[in-house]
């Protein structure tokens, strides 16, 4: 059995509450450490969302480096972009990383996690998960 879907979310979504904050702070600050944290971060919700899509569909993926790639064949294009994570490494691999661009994809992983909720839960009541 693989990790429970509902609780990935959840542990994303509170991440993702904090990850608020730290672009608040990080606002106020321009520190580098705060917006390493802030990448950091997002790296894991996003990888815990894309764990929770693929465990409530019931994908299997054998090398964990395809996992995106398989999610995004079902996730729609705009939810989430296909080139989030690599985005997100990227900039976690140099230390000039526009932080405009980060506010705008981290909207865009605050819609990856609402569209895995909303499809963990529905097949939480469908199958009794």
């Amino acid at each position: 059995m693989g990790p429970d879907p509902i609780s990935l979310v959840n542990t994303a979504r509170r991440d993702l509450q904090t990850l608020v904050n730290l672009v608040s702070n990080y606002e106020r600050t321009k520190d580098v450490t705060i917006l390493s944290n802030i990448v950091k971060l997002s790296l894991s919700i996003y990888d815990n969302a894309i764990n929770a899509f693929l465990a409530v569909k019931g994908i299997r993926v054998k090398d964990p480096e395809h996992m995106s790639q398989v999610a995004h064949d079902f996730i729609p294009s705009e939810v989430a972009s296909a080139d989030l994570r690599d985005f997100l490494i990227k900039c976690l691999s140099q230390t000039d990383c526009n932080d405009d661009y980060i506010s705008a994809r981290i909207g865009e992983l605050g819609r990856l996690v609402d569209y895995v909720h909303s499809v963990s839960t529905h097949s939480a009541i469908h199958r009794g998960l």
